[in-house]
């Protein structure tokens, strides 16, 4: 008889999976060939021993209550893989330690067979699920997009949150429709959904596996076996379902339960099973292939090229707009067209200042921008920008913030920052056309070693501030050019390529880092971190003052050194139009003339790069004998300017092109000694 079982379970050979049959004294009568190789022992060798005799180290309590109810009562039981604690120690030829279901059913063959043992391999879906468990705040990654298995998270309301690519497949719908969408609507018996679901939200440990039916978008039905375990997002609690279509294992299941009704299978019937069977992995195997290379393609980003005009293009469209304006302005007053020129000079100053934002953004990348540092909380900035943020993304963008509770404070120019958190919203607003999610996250960190070396940053104490957009993403060769100037991927027209290597020189001239991590079709997270400030936080200052409290009300003395004409002039006439009294020299001899005069000076307005002698050297000059003398550098470019170290009480630095209302609340502060 044994050779008659031998031949009615031949078909069972070319299964990819262990199938074991007992008799009643639970001896082994046949063994298929997935056993012999995951074991290492041929069926001839375990022929009539009992499993304990097989393996020495059996975990034989939960094996041997589901073989003597199956015998005996006629149960079947599914025993589910423990992790590093399975029934069975099956390790194959190679070594290699596998982790198992085990499905014991009853079989009506006796004396000769009592029981079907069907041993499952879910050795990596068991790895895959720890992995899940050690990683709960990751969403998409490379073992969830191309899993096999569907991978869904469903948040406390039942919806789904993240899906991956299989579980379209599963389900018959595209991604957008299944974001959102009420789980229970995918199952067959929603209470069996729902006890499983809400079982493992209120449960600290994963839930048991279990079968559900699922139900495709077409309306037609499959059967998955379900294994859910619960992680904490931030406050919230989600559940991460794992679910494995076992339409082909219970087809089997269903073939051999028929079977055992009959006195022997015909082998053709058997044979056409097999065919079934093979054809519907065939099916599967090659929608599995088209739904992969369907996806590839959506990853792929069409190359865009480089914005190379430079420097001198911009320039020379800036100064077209100035030297252009002015001239017409010129003509329009010899013409006496006066009321005609407002429009005209308006659209110098505005090309102007572009060309002293172009500069600035130059400046920064080059580390020679002057700063102004001061210590700042990072959460409090970025909430105050909250709704600019909002404004600027628009609608289609969700953003989050999740902002640690104990964050450390920075020493950096706040406006900097500012203008650094904004281009890089910008940019990742433009990654997503179609919408998605920004996500701003502070967090300290103490930086050691390869992680400090990594973001060019000496080990430390750092704060860091995250983020992470779910947009296109950047190739190698985009990543490896994003910090250098006038590199971008705009269309011309859209995007200087200043941006980024703007915050790029802001952030190494804080003496902080940058990191940026992207992958196409994924997103991208850039990291900014800054060096640790351990003294207290400045008291918030304001900017909103008003012009007319500018002015001189004590007959304020103000000596202006400046050796380019057009520029002392213009200051001296702003002075005088705000009541002081103007002094005026063209160099560092004649300013130190009058320094080392008896002649009252409440103020000294100097430019740092004088030909003679630079500007803080006559500083240094008028205050040897003026102790408590008050001083406004200007500069266009100094490398000084850069870090402010040599500023000392009473001086103040304002870089050109300045606004004249704000060069007046400046010489109003310095003055009254704010």
């Amino acid at each position: 008889m044994a050779n008659d079982l031998t031949e009615e379970f031949a078909i069972l050979n070319a299964i990819n999976g262990g199938v074991v049959a007992l008799d009643q004294q639970e001896r082994v009568v046949y063994w298929n060939a997935w056993m012999a190789s995951a074991t290492g022992h041929s069926a001839a060798h375990v022929h009539g021993k009992s499993l304990t005799a097989i393996f020495p180290d059996l975990n034989a309590k939960r094996l041997e209550s589901a073989v003597k109810a199956a015998i005996t009562s006629g149960v079947s039981t599914g025993i589910s893989h423990v992790l590093n604690a399975t029934p069975l120690p099956l390790c194959t030829q190679s070594g290699r330690t596998l982790i198992h279901d085990i499905t014991v059913s009853p079989v009506d063959r006796r004396p000769h067979a009592a029981c079907l043992l069907f041993i499952t391999d879910v050795t990596m879906a068991t790895r895959r699920e720890q992995y899940l468990r050690d990683q709960q705040k990751a969403r998409y990654n490379a073992v969830v997009e191309s899993a096999s298995d569907v991978i869904m998270t469903i948040d406390s309301a039942g919806l789904v949150q993240m899906a991956n690519p299989a579980a379209a497949l599963q389900f018959g719908y595209t991604m957008d429709e299944l974001m959102g969408k009420d789980a229970a609507l995918l199952f067959d018996d929603s209470s069996d959904w729902a006890s499983t679901w809400r079982a493992t939200l209120d449960a600290a440990n994963p839930s048991k596996s279990r079968e559900l039916i699922a139900i495709r978008k077409d309306g037609s039905t499959s059967y998955v076996e379900a294994s859910a375990s619960r992680w904490n997002m931030g406050s919230h609690s989600v559940v991460t379902v794992i679910l494995r279509d076992i339409t082909e294992r219970r087809a089997i299941n269903e073939a051999l339960r028929a079977s055992e009704t009959a006195a022997r299978t015909s082998a053709a019937a058997l044979a056409e099973l097999n065919q079934s069977l093979e054809k519907h992995v065939e099916q599967r195997t090659a929608q599995l292939m088209k739904a992969e290379e369907a996806l590839r393609q959506s990853q792929k980003m069409e190359a865009i090229g480089q914005l190379t005009g430079g420097i001198a293009h911009d320039f020379n469209n800036l100064l077209q707009g100035i030297t252009g304006s002015l001239h017409v302005s010129q003509k329009l007053v010899a013409l006496g067209r006066i009321g005609e020129i407002d429009r005209f000079l308006k659209a110098a100053i505005d090309s102007a200042y572009r060309a002293a934002s172009l500069t600035h953004r130059l400046l920064a990348f080059s580390r020679q921008q002057p700063i102004d540092p001061r210590p700042l909380n990072e959460n409090e900035l970025i909430s105050s920008m909250q709704e600019l943020l909002r404004h600027t993304i628009g609608e289609t963008v969700q953003m989050k913030f999740n902002a640690a509770s104990d964050l450390w404070l920075v020493r950096c120019d706040a406006n900097q920052l500012e203008n650094a958190i904004l281009n890089l919203a910008i940019n990742a607003r433009d990654a997503m056309p179609d919408g998605g999610t920004l996500t701003f996250e502070t967090f300290n960190a103490v930086l050691n070693g390869d992680e400090a070396a990594a973001r060019e940053v000496l080990p430390g104490e750092y704060v860091c501030l995250r983020l992470g957009d779910t947009g296109e993403g950047m190739t190698e060769e985009v990543k490896a050019k994003v910090f250098e100037p006038f590199f971008t991927t705009k269309a011309i027209g859209k995007g200087t390529g200043l941006g980024l290597s703007m915050i790029y020189g802001f952030v190494k001239q804080s003496d902080g880092g940058i990191l940026i991590d992207s992958e196409v079709g994924k997103g991208t997270t850039i990291e900014i971190c800054l060096p640790r400030h351990d003294g207290p936080a400045d008291a918030e200052a304001t900017d909103d003052a008003d012009p007319q409290d500018s002015r001189a009300d004590r007959g304020e003395v103000v000596l202006v050194v400046e050796d380019e004409g057009i520029v002392r002039v213009l200051v001296v006439e702003v002075l005088k139009e705000l009541g002081y009294y103007a002094l005026q020299a063209e160099n560092a001899a004649a300013a130190v003339k009058i320094l080392q005069s008896t002649q009252r000076i409440d103020l000294l307005i100097t430019d740092l790069g004088l030909p003679d002698m630079s500007g803080d050297q006559v500083a240094k000059i008028g205050r040897a004998s003026r102790k408590n003398l008050k001083v406004l550098f200007m500069t266009g470019y100094a490398d000084k300017a850069a870090s402010r170290s040599f500023l000392g009480k009473g001086m103040e630095i304002i870089t050109k092109p300045f606004n004249m209302d704000v060069m007046a609340a400046k010489i109003r502060e310095i003055i009254e000694g704010a």
